[in-house]
């Protein structure tokens, strides 16, 4: 029996244009009085997550910041941060790729630089709580994740030179070609997910994922039933119970429904 969903957002549950099928809200309800419990688990921003699916939010669980930050609802649950020597250290490793954009992903809101203010409109994308600041030395506020962003959309090319200067105690992960972000090694959206199975007695094999991307590979992995979306890299394909349709095609909805009988 299926008591926990969990999906991603980019590329998985949302459709080309960011956005998912209206279609959702009543197959929520109806997931809602079989008792089974939503989450979202996306490397993007708790708040604008939260925002994405008002009036529904208070009755969802969030995975954010590639499981970074936990919440039922509005309520946080548990919160990952960086030590601030080891931000220094990365900020030290990034600093010679000024062709690069970094945002601060903050327990308290996300953080860009002032000379970054032309990239906006995509920072809105996965941001609504940000700000502006002129310099990364001064921010009051706990690090969870540092997220890169190569505009000419080759972020891989950049990983084997980047990892040697690292924190030990960090990993980079990649979400697509224009995205990479560190975060503390031990933190996934697996990790996210078995805490919630832990805290709310659920097994494995009462619960269903959906992921596209390397940042969904433990995630998938810690469900039974994890489905690969069409569009998906090869390993994740590799790893996954099965497949549905492409995000373009609400393949996440229809493997729900055709699971669940909810048609």
């Amino acid at each position: 029996m299926i008591k926990l969903i969990a999906t991603d957002m980019d590329g998985t549950f949302l459709d080309s244009d960011k956005r998912f099928d209206p279609e959702f809200i009543d197959i929520f309800y109806k997931l809602k009085e079989k008792g089974i419990k939503f989450v979202i688990a996306s490397g993007n921003q708790y708040y604008r997550l939260y925002q994405k699916f008002l009036p529904l939010s208070e009755q969802m669980y969030f995975i954010a910041e590639n499981g970074c930050y936990i919440a039922e609802g509005a309520t946080e649950l548990y919160c990952n941060t960086i030590t601030h020597d080891n931000v220094e250290l990365i900020k030290t490793a990034l600093a010679p790729y000024d062709n690069l954009f970094m945002i601060m992903c903050g327990r308290k809101g996300a953080y860009v630089l002032s000379r970054d203010k032309h990239f906006e409109s995509l920072v809105r994308l996965h941001y609504c709580n940000y700000q502006f600041v002129d310099s990364f030395d001064h921010i009051d506020d706990e690090i969870m994740k540092i997220s890169i962003n190569d505009p000419e959309e080759q972020i891989e090319k950049y990983l084997q030179a980047l990892e040697p200067h690292l924190p030990v105690a960090v990993k980079v992960v990649t979400a697509g070609n224009m995205w990479m972000d560190i975060h503390n090694r031990d933190i996934n959206k697996g990790v996210g997910m078995r805490f919630l199975q832990a805290i709310y007695e659920i097994e494995p094999d009462e619960c269903m994922a959906f992921g596209d991307q390397m940042n969904d590979y433990e995630l998938l992995q810690q469900v039974k039933y994890g489905y690969a979306m069409d569009n998906a890299v090869l390993p994740i394909k590799e790893i996954a119970y099965g497949t549905t349709r492409s995000n373009d095609e609400q393949g996440v909805l229809i493997k729900i429904k055709e699971v669940l009988d909810l048609a």
